[in-house]
This record gives C-alpha cells, sequence and structure tokens, in this order.
C-alpha cells in the first residue's frame, strides 16, 4: 500500500507532517557510553577522562559512533565513586539491537577494542567484548552546552531515576536542544522529546514495554531525516504504538520509504511512503 506524501506542503525530509518525528540524529551508527561524574564541558572531553578512553572515543566518532558522558543523577553517582561504567551499543537497519557493558581498558588501542569500526556496530550481534546490559535511558543534563538540558533534562532525570533506578543516567548532549527535556531508549536508539518529569515516567514506562508515545516520539537513531519523517506518517496513519511491528526496509524509490507491518495474526503488510520537500 502506498500512502500520501506529507500533507504539508511546507514539510521536508527535514521535519514529519506531525509531532516531534524526524528529528533524531541521522548520522549515528553506534552508540559509546562512558561513565564520568563532571563537570563536562561544552564540547570535547573532560581533562581528567583517561587519555586512552578520550582517543578511542575520537577514533569511534570518525566512525559514525556517537561518544556520550553519563553519570547517575545521586550524589553517590556524581562522584563517580567506584568503577567507571562503559557501554557499547549498535544494532542492524531492521532493528536488531544490542548493548554490553565492557572494560574501559578494551577500547584502548592495545586491546581487541581497537578493532572496533562502524561495521560493528551495524550489525545484529554485539561484538562480545563484554556482557549483555541495558535497556537504559539517558537523559540530557548538559547544561554547560545548553542551559534548556540542565533546566528541563534534570528534573526529568530525577523523576525517572526514582522510578527506573539503574536504568537511567544523566548525559552529554544528545542533539536537538530545542526538544529538552530530551530520553534516548537504548540500544534501540528512540529519541523523545520535550517531556516534563511526569510525561517522562509513561513515555520511559511504555518505552521498556516495547511501545512509543507518538506525541513524544522523535525518531530513531540512525535512520535519515526522510525515513523518520515516513515512519511518522506511517505510525500516525495506523495507530501504531509498538517498536517490534512495524520494521523499516531498504528505499523503493528515491523519497520513497518502505515499511513491513506485522499483523497479529502474523501476517505482513507492505506499505510505501513519499516523502516529498518543499522547493
Amino acid at each position: 500500500m502506498t500512502l500520501p506524501p506529507c500533507a504539508d506542503p511546507a514539510a521536508t525530509c527535514a521535519g514529519a507532517c506531525v509531532g516531534l518525528g524526524a528529528s533524531a540524529p541521522a548520522a549515528t551508527r553506534g552508540w559509546l557510553l562512558i561513565e564520568h561524574a563532571g563537570p563536562w564541558p561544552a564540547f570535547g572531553y573532560p581533562s581528567d577522562l583517561p587519555a586512552g578512553l578520550a582517543r578511542s572515543a575520537e577514533r569511534l566518532l570518525g566512525h559514525g559512533v556517537r561518544p556520550q558522558l553519563i553519570r547517575r543523577t545521586d550524589r553517590l553517582g556524581r562522584r563517580g565513586d567506584g568503577v567507571r561504567a562503559v557501554f557499547l551499543a549498535g544494532g542492524d537497519a531492521a532493528g536488531s539491537t544490542w548493548i554490553e557493558r565492557v572494560d574501559p581498558a578494551l577500547l584502548t588501542d592495545r586491546h581487541p577494542g581497537s578493532r572496533l569500526n562502524s561495521a560493528t556496530f551495524r550489525t545484529a550481534q554485539a561484538p562480545g567484548l563484554g556482557r549483555a546490559a541495558g535497556p537504559l535511558l539517558l537523559v540530557c543534563t548538559h547544561g554547560r552546552r545548553e542551559v534548556s538540558c540542565a533546566r528541563f533534562g534534570r528534573p526529568v532525570a530525577v523523576a525517572l531515576a526514582a522510578r527506573f533506578g539503574p536504568l537511567v543516567w544523566e548525559t552529554t548532549h544528545v542533539g536537538g536542544d530545542e526538544f529538552a527535556a530530551n530520553l534516548v531508549l537504548l540500544p534501540e536508539g528512540a529519541y523523545f522529546g520535550r517531556l516534563d518529569p511526569r510525561q517522562a515516567v509513561i513515555v520511559a514506562e511504555r518505552a521498556l514495554a516495547g511501545e512509543l508515545e507518538l506525541d513524544a516520539y522523535r525518531g530513531t537513531a540512525g535512520r535519515s531525516a526522510g525515513a523518520q519523517a515516513a515512519e511518522s506518517q506511517l505510525r500516525h496513519t495506523l495507530g501504531e504504538r509498538s517498536l517490534a511491528t512495524l520494521r523499516p526496509l531498504p528505499p523503493c524509490a528515491p523519497d520513497v520509504h518502505c515499511f513491513i507491518h506485522i499483523q497479529p495474526d502474523g501476517a505482513r503488510r507492505h506499505y510505501e511512503v513519499p516523502v516529498t520537500s518543499a522547493g
């Protein structure tokens, strides 16, 4: 089935017809999370971050992997007591995702982690450098980058931590400061924006159960803006909230994005969604 193009004539491949869709970072190919209690500079890495980790983060950034500094919301976590947590996350285009916690030493140039590249993070299987982990909830509280992220993100992080405990981490810039407070579900890479503490708990509960709150859903990182816009349009048209039952396929044609919708009886329905741009 082919859906009509976005009805909004001003819509572009950088924005969906509805809600916050098509605003997740398209270039992200995977995730590297490094625990650091702060403070976090506006850009770059803290001076007290081990040099080997900073080099690994910069190298993986060149492969499209998104480095994020993370920390707990409580006082103990903000002091950075204990063993530093490091996570890798990725997945394939069909929606098979993974996340694992690894020993920070494995990311240095002298260990197998130095062989990580973009292909590693775009496969359905984890590299096997650590143990399976997740899911995780990341909330941007990067006030030195954008004050609104701390203003709106910090209360959301505290509310989520009270409800979900160790699943929740504060993090550095995730993109889209104008949508603060921002929440990211890993390993799926699903983005949600403009949340207050009460809404965030509801959104997170549903996301952890495999369902999207469509009015807060910004899209999934690693997919093109056009694909995100098409997904947003299709989900709103179908009223489909399930992460698992609507899956992207390779584009059918330029500016035509394809999806498989799995029905309750197991049947599969194919959709083609054109996304047009103004001018």
